[in-house]
C-alpha cells in the first residue's frame, strides 16, 4: 500500500465537498525492556480542518501526532505484552477521534504491534535475571536481619543460644523435646541475665583488666590467685591465664 492514499470527498453538504487523506507507514517503537523494541505498522485518516488553509506539512503532522501517542504508550510496557500494549493504544486512539490537531482533523488511526521470538525471548531472558536478582537481594537482606537477630539477641548468652538451638532444631510448636527439663532452662537463663551479680561483677572486672597495663594484669591475677589457694579453691586458681614467666619469677611459686 502507498504511503499516502486520497479518499473519495466526503460530504458535510452539497456545495462542501471534503477530501480526506490516508497515510500507512512503519516504524519501531522503544519498549520499557531497554534494547527492546515494537515494530509498528502506523495508519492514520486525515482531513484539512474546516476553515483552515491547507498546509504542506500536514502529511507529516497526521502520522507524527499518532506515533508520538504510540511512542508514549508503548515505552512503559514490555514487548512480552505486545497485544495488551496495541490494545491500550488503539482504545486511546478511537477516544480522541475525531482528533483536531492545528490545520486537520484525524479521522481514524490503528496502529499494530509486533515483537520477534528472538526480541521476545531476549526480553524473558532478561526478566528471569531480574526476578533471580530480586531473589537474591531479598535472600541477602534475610540473611542480614538473621546475624542481627542471632547477634543481637540469641548469642547475647549461654543460655538464650542453647534455648533458641533446642526450640529451632527440635521443638515443634514450641513444646520441648523429652529429656529436655523446662526448670533447668529456666535456671539457666536467669543464671545468665545481664543483671545477675555475678554476669555484673564479671563484666566489671573484664572492663577493669582491660585498663591495666599488662604487668598490673598479671600482679592482679596473681592475687586473685593467692586468694583461691586460701579459699582451697586450687583447680580455680590453676586455671586463671597467668604469664608462665611472671609465674616463675613469683617468690611464692
Amino acid at each position: 500500500m502507498s504511503p499516502l492514499i486520497r479518499k473519495s470527498p466526503s460530504r458535510r453538504g452539497p456545495d462542501h465537498p471534503r477530501t480526506s487523506w490516508v497515510r500507512e507507514f512503519h516504524d519501531v517503537l522503544d519498549s520499557a525492556d531497554l534494547g527492546h523494541t515494537f515494530t509498528a505498522l502506523i495508519r492514520v485518516e486525515w482531513q484539512r480542518a474546516e476553515g483552515v488553509p491547507g498546509s504542506t506539512t500536514a502529511y507529516g503532522d497526521a502520522g507524527r501526532t499518532v506515533r508520538r501517542l504510540a511512542e508514549e504508550l508503548a515505552s512503559q510496557r514490555s514487548v512480552l505484552r505486545c497485544e495488551a500494549t496495541e490494545q491500550d493504544i488503539n482504545h486511546e486512539l478511537r477516544r480522541l477521534v475525531p482528533w483536531r490537531i492545528d490545520s486537520i482533523e484525524i479521522l481514524r488511526a490503528h496502529v499494530t504491534l509486533q515483537a520477534d521470538e528472538h526480541t521476545r525471548a531476549s526480553a524473558e531472558r532478561m526478566a528471569q535475571l531480574r526476578r533471580e536478582e530480586t531473589l537474591d537481594e531479598l535472600a541477602r537482606h534475610q540473611t542480614a536481619a538473621r546475624i542481627r537477630f542471632m547477634q543481637e539477641e540469641i548469642l547475647r548468652t549461654p543460655a538464650t543460644a542453647r534455648l533458641y538451638l533446642m526450640l529451632e532444631h527440635t521443638a515443634p510448636h514450641g513444646v520441648l523435646p523429652p529429656g529436655v527439663g523446662a526448670d533447668q532452662i529456666v535456671r539457666d537463663v536467669q543464671q545468665w541475665h545481664p543483671q545477675a551479680q555475678w554476669v555484673v561483677v564479671a563484666q566489671l572486672l573484664h572492663t577493669f583488666l582491660h585498663k591495666l597495663t599488662p604487668k598490673d594484669t598479671d600482679d592482679l591475677l596473681r592475687t586473685l590467685r593467692a586468694v583461691f589457694l586460701e579459699y582451697g579453691e586450687k583447680e580455680l586458681a590453676e586455671q586463671l591465664p597467668i604469664e608462665q614467666n611472671q609465674s616463675r619469677r613469683d617468690p611464692q611459686e
